[in-house]
């Protein structure tokens, strides 16, 4: 494409609004011609007579404007046909520069591929220049594409607006290819950034990475949940070309029993190893058994500690199919769907010092030490603001700000991220005291919960009740994303081990099955599969499934808190075989 420079030539004035391409140039003539002989036929039906002759009154075709290379016309100029036939014609005439009120988009977007340069300016300003261009002494006109001026046939000058990337190209001679390939550094730092936003755009049929899934049953219902939510994982790698390899260790007890320790080496290595880990649960009255100094590491809180998974997602949402087994009323809970953000490897669990303490007078005394940095407050904060932003903008953080120092600072650290980056978010303030009753007086207030690490502990069970039971809320705890790409996380339901029913087979494993489903999202990045297994969950589903139940197991399930030994099974067939 040649360069636009400076141009200094005649122009002329076709006052005519709405000329669509095919009146520059009827279509069987680029049929019937290569584009640089299209310039002949430019205008075709107004130069020519019905016999053939030149028309006089046309303006191409007076001595006046000979050799003009500035077209002034009326709006909406390039309508119809998006072909480029019609820029070929303009161009194969000798046509440089364009000026109208309005033109077309897909017409202006061609002018620009082939060089041709379309200058808007206001309706007033063209029915002048075009009244000088009949009027004066000669039909002259100046064009600085650099400056965006005109000079019109009286001398005037007159700005108009370009973009500079378009300026730029014109001026280079550089179509969109070439105008792209000059900002190849700019748009490699874009498409950086947007990956990690949503990779899901960049993701392609060829794509060979294979996620390193990392399952570890753990204690108790564990061992139960998991292996539904392993037939869920099996569906969306056979059926939906999920590329992911899943490694099963022995965790806690089982590990235990089958090695003669909590945490094997071999396991810890996979855990630091795996793009992601799905975990049943910690905690067994057999842990009695094992010698005290084998179990004085807490390896759940060491792998969030370890691999920095300070942001913890808890989903509570209530399915209307099962909104009678909440103990508040079916008002209070129906359409609760809120999202709990806690951060998760500071506060008084990780805080020194802390330990039993003898004290030199007799008796002993217990220290746990709440502590937080601004570094700390501020990273869970964005993350909370982020995900606001994906849904309805709103996040309530959650302190206590009125007597405890790390409440305030926590308070007013939140308040500054909010004011700096994210003034589009909508923020409130509450003590956790209050937040607690809240949750069971008006759930559906809360959009995200912001929280740190003990009082998050807290609500969130306290959350579940509003859904009818713990055993039906899932999580996710992220940490940050690497400088390749990597973003560590951890899976589970919140359910716990639950050993007063584990072994009787009426365990409830949608909270681990809607954990992967987390998974999908976050590890995998796949949004919409993550829709398509929370889409099984839809109330008439499970409405089916609860009529299904038998007596016997609802007995058992409303024992145990949970909704029934039906569910679980047939839910997961329902997100998988069907």
């Amino acid at each position: 494409m040649r360069r636009f420079t400076t141009l200094d030539s005649r122009a002329v004035p076709v006052a005519r609004a709405n000329v669509d391409t095919d009146l520059l140039i009827r279509i069987e003539r680029l049929i019937e011609h290569h584009p640089e002989e299209l310039g002949t036929f430019l205008f075709e039906p107004l130069r020519y007579l019905p016999d053939g002759r030149p028309d006089p009154a046309f303006p191409l075709n007076q001595e006046r404007y000979a050799g003009a290379e500035i077209l002034v016309t009326g709006a909406n100029f390039g309508c119809g046909s998006s072909r480029e036939h019609a820029v070929w014609a303009l161009d194969a005439f000798g046509i440089r520069a364009i000026i109208a009120p309005s033109f077309s988009d897909i017409f202006q977007q061609n002018c620009l591929q082939n060089g041709l340069l379309t200058i808007t300016l206001a309706p007033a300003e063209v029915e002048r220049i075009s009244a000088e261009l009949a009027d004066g002494a000669e039909p002259r006109m100046r064009i600085d594409l650099g400056a965006a001026q005109v000079v019109t046939p009286a001398g005037r000058t007159v700005a108009f607006e370009i973009e500079p990337e378009r300026r730029r190209a014109l001026l280079d001679g550089l179509d969109d290819i070439g105008a792209t390939l000059g900002l190849e550094a700019r748009i490699a730092e874009f498409e950086q950034h947007d990956a990690h936003a949503r990779p899901w755009k960049y993701r392609t049929t060829d794509e060979t990475r294979t996620t390193r899934l990392l399952v570890l049953p753990g204690d108790g219902v564990g061992a139960e949940v998991v292996p539904e939510v392993l037939r869920v994982v099996d569906w969306f790698a056979r059926r939906r070309d999920v590329r992911l390899e899943v490694h099963v260790e022995p965790f806690g007890i089982a590990s235990w029993r089958a090695h003669g320790t909590l945490m094997r080496d071999e396991t810890w290595k996979e855990i630091l190893a795996a793009d992601a880990i799905l975990f049943g649960a910690i905690g067994s009255p057999a842990y009695a058994e094992i010698p005290p100094e084998a179990r004085t590491t807490d390896w759940l809180l060491e792998m969030r500690r370890s691999l920095d998974l300070f942001t913890n997602l808890r989903p509570v949402r209530t399915l209307d199919a099962v909104v009678e087994a909440s103990t508040l009323r079916p008002e209070v809970v129906r359409g609760v769907d809120l999202v709990i953000v806690r951060e998760l490897t500071g506060g008084v669990y990780f805080g020194e010092p802390r330990g039993v303490f003898d004290e030199a007078g007799g008796g002993r005394r217990a220290v746990n030490t709440m502590c937080y940095t601004t570094a700390q407050i501020e990273r869970i904060a964005r993350a909370a603001f982020e995900l606001a932003r994906t849904r309805t903008g709103r996040v309530c953080s959650v302190d206590k700000a009125n007597v405890l120092e790390v409440g305030a600072l926590w308070r007013d650290t939140v308040t500054a991220v909010r004011d700096s980056d994210y003034p589009d978010v909508e923020l409130s303030h509450m003590y956790v005291d209050n937040c607690a009753m809240q949750l069971v007086r008006a759930p559906r207030q809360f959009d995200v919960l912001l929280t740190e690490n003990l009082f998050g502990d807290i609500l969130s069970d306290c959350a579940a009740m509003v859904t009818g039971s713990l055993g039906m809320l899932p999580s996710a705890s992220l940490g940050p994303v690497g400088a390749d790409g990597r973003q560590p996380a951890l899976y589970e339901p919140v359910h716990g081990s639950a050993p007063d029913i584990a072994g009787q087979g009426v365990v409830n494993p949608l909270g681990a099955i809607l954990s992967f489903a987390l998974c999908l999202r976050y590890t995998f990045r796949l949004p919409q599969e993550a829709r398509r297994l929370d889409g099984a969950l839809e109330p008439g589903r499970i409405l089916r499934t609860v009529e299904r139940m038998s007596q016997a197991h609802r007995e058992a399930a409303d024992r145990a808190d949970r909704v029934g030994d039906g569910l679980p099974g047939d839910v997961g067939r329902a997100a998988v075989d069907r």
